[in-house]
């Protein structure tokens, strides 16, 4: 019996992650957008440069390499982007990350709330609550998702950089590095949709290709989700409080929780995101990256380093207005579908039940 209501809660949660994760990528994928764009360098309008893969390639040789630092600002950067690809460029490459969010979400809140459960228990904790210390194994289970998320998004990202940077790659080629020629919407593109850009890079590098920067990812979803389901479980008990003593609707205190939670998640992990944006948005065409001398290839060492030197210890942050606006929107909408899809499905299930 009691194994049954675990494997309901479990294929409820599947479900309803997999709403919330179409329901939150929708809703912020532009700012997802605006923020490669400034973390690869390449604002336009006179901001960055050429990027990392440009700026790598400068280091060879190339005049690619010219950047200046410290200019990529959130509204230049989405200025030019919708001066220069219009709305539907807001959108490119939405289809990996709808798929890859659907996917990680219905695992990794299914994960965390088994995990949590049979590691913490079923009292609450943090704000609001008797136990108002942090209790470090609800933050353990949050890392302990982390590996999970990153080998299912890992293949997902790196073909959702490479399509949000195609026109950009190619303007840089055919404007010789000079941001202020770069059309990107006029510009050819390296790959027609996710479908061919993944047969594409399978074909010039093999599987391993879509695991560029995999150990990079693990770190960054187990500090993420550390501190995304840490947040959430240490505040919505006291939002829920404050929520009810002001007489609003329990979803908007699940919203909040959510929110505060994504956009802390966001900003702690975004030194990590950069760097792994760096490596997984360099250009892979036309031996960007040899798989038998391996020239040119961007590693850890090799993007840390070139934001450092373009952009200073600042450049880690790059991004961090789109990416913490973007995550509470995002991450509150997300906690909020979860619990929403939730219980219809068991309002759904007493209905058929009586």
């Amino acid at each position: 019996m009691a194994e049954n209501i675990i494997m309901q809660k479990a294929s409820d949660e599947v479900v309803a992650g997999a709403w919330a994760g179409l329901v939150g990528t929708v809703l912020g994928y532009p700012l997802d957008v605006v923020k490669s764009r400034m973390q690869t360098g390449f604002t336009g309008g006179g901001g960055g440069g050429g990027g990392i893969g440009g700026a790598m390639q400068g280091m060879r040789g190339s005049s690619m390499g010219s950047t200046h630092p410290g200019r990529a600002t959130f509204i230049r950067t989405f200025t030019h982007l919708v001066k220069t690809e219009g709305p539907v460029g807001m959108y490119k490459g939405l289809g990996p990350p709808v798929c890859m969010m659907m996917l990680m979400n219905s695992v990794n809140f299914t994960a965390f709330n088994r995990l949590q459960e049979d590691v913490v228990g079923i009292e609450p904790v943090g704000w609001g609550t008797n136990n108002q210390k942090i209790n470090w194994k609800v933050v353990a289970c949050g890392a302990a998702v982390g590996p999970l998320c990153a080998a299912i998004g890992t293949p997902f990202e790196l073909i959702k950089l490479q399509l949000q940077l195609d026109g950009v790659n190619t303007a840089q080629k055919e404007s010789n590095g000079n941001p202020l020629k770069a059309h990107p919407k006029h510009s050819k593109r390296a790959y027609r949709g996710a479908l061919d850009a993944a047969r594409k890079l399978y074909q010039q590098y093999g599987i391993r290709v879509f695991y560029l920067g995999g150990c990079t990812n693990i770190a960054r979803e187990m500090l993420f989700n550390a501190i995304f389901f840490g947040t959430y479980e240490h505040l919505q008990w006291g939002c829920r409080r404050e929520a009810a003593n002001l007489n609003l609707i329990p979803s908007t205190a699940v919203a909040v929780a959510g929110g505060l939670a994504g956009a802390a998640a966001w900003f702690g992990n975004l030194p990590l995101d950069c760097i792994k944006s760096g490596i997984q948005g360099q250009d892979l065409r036309n031996g960007g990256w040899c798989r038998v001398k391996k020239t040119g290839k961007i590693g850890f060492v090799e993007s840390s380093k070139e934001v450092l030197k373009t952009r200073g210890v600042f450049g880690f942050y790059s991004g961090a207005a789109p990416s913490i606006v973007r995550s509470f929107i995002v991450s509150g909408s997300r906690f909020v579908a979860f619990a929403g899809a939730i219980k219809v499905i068991e309002e759904n299930r007493e209905r058929d039940e009586t």
